[in-house]
This record gives structure tokens, C-alpha cells and sequence, in this order.
């Protein structure tokens, strides 16, 4: 059979373990006196770089902020602009419009005033003009009939006062 020594294997041996725990002193202290300064620059290098970066995203953090603000503050401004320039477009624009639909009006009731003058003028001359020619008409009608020529003045103006007379009854 095999004999195997079990107590052996589980105790360590004490020689063997006050070697290896003198030479993890000797190791310790080498670390400490050699490495020991330059690990803890490094380690407080590390930090202090970890925390500038914390400080500089807080600091950004801040002026994101700031800048969101801001930019509220200037698209409610503009907001507030543009509202304000709509509305006056809007009111020179009914300004405009109301001005030309008066100008318009002015201009049509001058036509329309020209024309009427114009017409009562026209029917003037041509109420002259056919009286004239009645006038003449019956002249030459009451110089045939009579067949004599009286004073061609004098019955000029009493064919004018008779046609006259006419027209008034007509009216």
C-alpha cells in the first residue's frame, strides 16, 4: 500500500515559512525604499487627472446650462419679435389696402362725376343742336307755307321762344 503521511501535508513546515515570510519582508522593504515614492506619484498624478477631468465636466456642465438658458431666453425674444413684426406687416398691410380701396373709390366717383358731366353736357349741345334744327325745320316749313319772307330774325325768335315753351311743357 501507499503511505502517505497526510498530517505531513497539511502542517507547513515552520523553516519553510519563516524563509518565505522573511524574504516577503525583504521584498516589502525594497518596494518601499525603491518604488514606493514613484507609485504614489503616479497613483496621485492619476487623481489629481481624474479630478480635473470631473471639474472640467462640472464646468461644462455649468455653461451647457447657462447657454441652454440663454438660448430660452433668446428664442422667446425672438418669438416675441417675430410676433410683433407679423403684426405689423399685418396692420400696414390693412394700412395699404385701405388707402388703395379709398384712392380707388376717390378716383371712381371722379370718373363717375367726369361721365355724368359729360353726358349732361353732351345732351346740352344735342338738345341745342336739334332745337337749332327744329328751328331751322320750321323756318324754312312757315317760309314755303307762306310763301313770303318776313323778317327772317323776328321769326327766328319766336320759332326759338315756341320750341322753348314746348320743351318746358314737356319736362
Amino acid at each position: 500500500m501507499i503511505d502517505i503521511d497526510i498530517i505531513g501535508q497539511l502542517v507547513p513546515n515552520v523553516s519553510t515559512m519563516i524563509v518565505q515570510l522573511l524574504s516577503t519582508l525583504v521584498l516589502f522593504l525594497v518596494i518601499k525604499k525603491f518604488l514606493w515614492k514613484s507609485v504614489m506619484k503616479f497613483l496621485d498624478a492619476r487623481a489629481q487627472k481624474m479630478q480635473e477631468g470631473l471639474d472640467e465636466s462640472e464646468k461644462l456642465k455649468a455653461e451647457a446650462a447657462g447657454d441652454r438658458k440663454q438660448a430660452a431666453i433668446q428664442l422667446e425674444s425672438a418669438s416675441g419679435t417675430s410676433q410683433k413684426i407679423i403684426d405689423t406687416a399685418h396692420r400696414e398691410a390693412e394700412d395699404e389696402r385701405s388707402e388703395i380701396l379709398s384712392a380707388a373709390k376717390t378716383q371712381a366717383s371722379d370718373i363717375l362725376a367726369r361721365a355724368k358731366e359729360q353726358a349732361k353736357t353732351e345732351r346740352e349741345q344735342m338738345q341745342s343742336s336739334v332745337q337749332k334744327e327744329i328751328v331751322e325745320v320750321a323756318m324754312d316749313a312757315a317760309g314755303k307755307l307762306i310763301g313770303q319772307k318776313s323778317d327772317a330774325e323776328t321769326d327766328r325768335r319766336a320759332v326759338e321762344a315756341f320750341v322753348k315753351e314746348a320743351q318746358s311743357n314737356v319736362k
